[in-house]
């Protein structure tokens, strides 16, 4: 009994390690967009460089996260983790001491690479851990990564603003400190399970038909992902240019990825209520008309809450495209969730890109109203998916031709 007790009290001290080694990983992922606009005044950088710089980010963090979850698989090691937290702590805050842009695009590109390793290890190590409550365990390890985002423009925009991107060194120190905290709660000693070599996760593949569908929700995703991630970096500058002051713009940004996880959980309790394709179309909707509102609206309080509940809208489908996905691909619900976290999240880098380089031709204002667009397209190709019992025909049906029944 004493034993067992004792073991649940590790298990939850180093959960609570792991836990908080998201949290600063999530914090530095976050602690470079929202400033971007003080390194255009210290580098000169242009829009499409803007664009590039948080590309990288989300880049690195995101397209590599399946490469790294397979050898996660056959050889993770949760000291890795420990290694990740000291890893991005350096890259991102002596990122304020480059001023060479080409130098701060390599430095954010592996500091990036730390958050590829983090999630999927973190994952593996958080089940690992919650043991009979992993769903649980791994809804706590997301929300405490969600809290971290919407914290980072409250401790980042004040601190680089007054004193200079050289003070974003000293962000160095909690970094260290945790990474010694979950070497303290003996993280480096959580033994993962390994993949099977006599039934390797490879050999699963993805049924004929549903392809197709995993592509619609891929297309989904990656443009909701598109437009997150859009505020994020261009937020700020996109307020500014409405005319509301940085203090007010940062503390938006802030509500912004605070409402955006609060969308998360409240989308995750419809998606139980109601069909997922519901859910999607209904968010993805109001999120095109806040985008209508934050850019055609002359009114300032209208902008700001146009702009914080896009962050709630966005997050609100966010658990109905990975369930429906997941419902696609039953056989491989991690390769789903990878796809739609990971997968999506790298197209999407590449569209901030995209978009810097066309807000240097049109302004960063109309450009953010073209968003429209894809929004548009993004409800019409949602209409086409079948309802819940037909796509449960066609998973069944292909699954069992799969199987050779």
């Amino acid at each position: 009994m004493g034993r067992n007790v004792k073991r649940l009290s590790d298990d939850f001290i180093k959960l609570l390690a792991v836990s908080s080694g998201h949290f600063i990983n999530d914090f530095y992922m976050n602690l470079i967009p929202p400033i971007l606009f003080i390194f255009v005044d210290e580098l000169s950088l242009t829009l499409s460089q803007q664009g590039l710089l948080a590309s990288v980010i989300v880049i690195g963090g995101s397209f590599a996260q399946p490469a790294v979850g397979y050898l996660v698989d056959k050889k993770g090691k949760p000291w890795l983790l420990i290694v990740s937290v000291l890893w991005i702590a350096v890259w991102m805050s002596i990122s304020g001491l480059i001023n060479n842009y080409y130098a701060l695009i390599l430095a954010l590109t592996l500091a990036s690479l730390a958050s590829a390793l983090y999630h999927p290890l973190g994952t593996a190590t958080t089940v690992k851990l919650g043991k009979g409550s992993q769903g649980k365990s791994l809804s706590a390890f997301m929300t405490v990564g969600g809290l971290a985002a919407s914290a980072t423009p409250l401790v980042a925009l004040p601190i680089a603003r007054n004193y200079g991107l050289g003070s974003l060194i000293y962000f160095m120190f909690p970094g260290i400190i945790i990474a010694g905290l979950m070497y303290l709660a003996k993280v480096q000693n959580i033994t993962l399970k390994k993949e099977n070599p006599m039934n390797p996760i490879t050999d699963v593949k993805i049924p004929g038909k549903c392809i197709k569908w995993v592509s619609v929700m891929i297309f989904i995703s990656t443009n909701q992902e598109l437009i997150r991630k859009l505020l994020i970096t261009f937020g700020v500058q996109i307020l500014l240019l409405k005319q509301i002051s940085l203090t007010v713009s940062g503390i938006a940004l802030s509500a912004y990825l605070f409402f955006n996880m609060a969308g998360t959980v409240v989308g995750g309790y419809l998606s139980d209520a109601i069909d997922n394709k519901k859910v999607i179309l209904m968010f993805n909707l109001l999120t095109g008309l806040f985008i209508a509102l934050l850019v055609l609206s002359p009114s300032t309080s209208l902008v700001i809450l146009a702009f914080v509940m896009i962050g709630f809208t966005i997050g609100g489908s966010s658990t109905a495209n990975i369930i429906l996905t997941q419902e696609l691909i039953p056989q491989r619900v991690n390769m789903a969730t990878g796809l739609i976290m990971g997968f999506a999240s790298g197209l999407a880098g590449l569209g901030i890109l995209l978009f810097g380089t066309v807000a240097e031709h049109l302004g960063l204002l109309i450009t953010t109203g073209l968003l429209l667009a894809p929004m548009i397209l993004v409800n019409i190709v949602t209409l086409t998916i079948p309802n819940k019992q037909a796509l449960a025909d066609i998973v069944s049906k292909d699954t069992s031709v799969f199987n050779g029944k």
